[in-house]
């Protein structure tokens, strides 16, 4: 929040809560955190797992983004041997062959 409203260190203690911003707020739901009290909502909050499925798929989406992102960049090869007829090395017409095989996945 604000500085003028409620001061906290950099751990989230509520150091100070302006006086005028607690009359406005009174009697709301939540209630004010109190001086001392950790401003941040996360006592017996845990995050959630993923588990080994969820896990595949983002290496999977991780994978397919690179290979597209590969293939963009790369893309100026295929114009130019469009344009010119000069020829795309064979490095790079192997890793784009694998990328399309990646993004595809």
């Amino acid at each position: 929040m604000i500085d003028w409203i409620k001061k906290t260190d950099e751990d989230g203690t509520v150091r100070y809560v302006n006086p005028a911003f607690e009359k406005i707020l009174e009697g709301t739901e939540p209630p004010l955190e109190p001086v001392g009290e950790s401003a941040f909502l996360t006592e017996g909050v845990t995050a959630p797992q993923p588990d080994a499925i969820e896990i595949a798929n983002q290496e999977k989406r991780v994978k397919a983004h690179a290979a597209q992102k590969y293939l963009l960049e790369t893309d100026w090869y295929a114009h130019r041997k469009a344009e010119t007829g000069k020829a795309i090395p064979s490095d790079i017409l192997t890793k784009r062959a694998q990328a399309r095989i990646d993004a595809s996945d």
